[in-house]
């Protein structure tokens, strides 16, 4: 029993001189050395031999380091977001004026549409309210329609219906 404690002693004596000073964590590996704790940015390649340091494929760099080139790229990111919002910013704007102009030609185009159809209502009305004693010459019930046709060709020449909206 005891050469059995001594032997499991013996290998587990091995196996944690054997293991790995370093340790991963979320694609970056930890290194404890002489120079304090470090981290491999490259690829970290684990010691073949027992007491041997393994190797960093990449650049070996302290925790300050480390620290100063991930607050870096974190800056670097934030004006890449910065300038995509403010672009978007901009595009947002150009489209909430041309809404608006189209709101506005829309509202203008519909009030000159009314405003024409009022018109023509009144000069049909009137041409309607005529006494029936003066369209019962059929030469001037002829000459009174051609009149209101002429009127209504100068109306629709100086204030054109547009497509309806």
């Amino acid at each position: 029993m005891k050469t059995l404690s001594y032997v499991i002693a013996i290998v587990l004596a091995v196996f944690i001189v054997s293991a790995s000073p370093a340790h991963s964590q979320e694609d970056y590996t930890f290194v404890s050395n002489a120079w304090g704790p470090q981290v491999c940015l490259g690829r970290w390649i684990p010691p073949t031999e027992i007491g041997r340091f393994g190797d960093c494929q990449g650049q070996l760099v302290g925790l300050p380091q480390l620290t100063a080139i991930s607050a870096r790229q974190s800056v670097d990111r934030l004006d890449q977001l910065l300038a995509v919002l403010s672009s978007i910013d901009q595009k947002m704007d150009i489209n909430n004026d041309q809404v608006s102009r189209l709101i506005e030609v829309t509202a203008n185009a519909q009030q000159a549409a009314q405003d024409n159809e009022s018109l023509r209502q009144a000069i049909t009305h009137r041409f309607v309210a005529l006494p029936k004693e003066l369209l019962a010459d059929k030469v001037f019930t002829a000459e009174i329609t051609k009149l209101r046709e002429d009127i209504l060709k100068e109306v629709e020449k100086r204030h054109p219906t547009g497509p309806a909206l």
